[in-house]
């Protein structure tokens, strides 16, 4: 991908299979993201590491929560100020649900 100079800069991402799949895995799993769906005030990412599971068989429980760790930084990016209910992406790189 082009920068602002014209030249093409490295590609940071290691894992390109995540990458084919994060915007679909996004749109499946936002709604657990959403600070209006709660259950009883705590945030349903666990239920967002789940469907990505039961969805992509194919990829194990790391690449799974590597998922979700992106998807709570997009959702933060996207929506500033609703993403305060969310524990922090390097709170989630601490543990690996199973």
């Amino acid at each position: 991908m082009p920068d602002e100079t014209g030249t093409s800069a490295p590609e940071r991402r290691q894992n390109l299979k995540l990458r084919a799949v994060f915007d679909v895995v996004y749109e499946h799993i936002a709604p657990f993201l959403d600070p209006a769906q709660t259950w009883g005030g705590m945030s349903l990412q666990h239920f967002a590491f789940r469907t990505i599971r039961e969805r992509h068989p194919d990829l194990s429980p790391a690449e799974a929560h590597q998922l979700v760790v992106a998807a709570v930084r997009v959702f933060r990016a996207r929506n500033p100020g609703q993403g305060s209910h969310l524990p922090k992406p390097e709170d989630l790189t601490a543990t690996l649900p199973v």
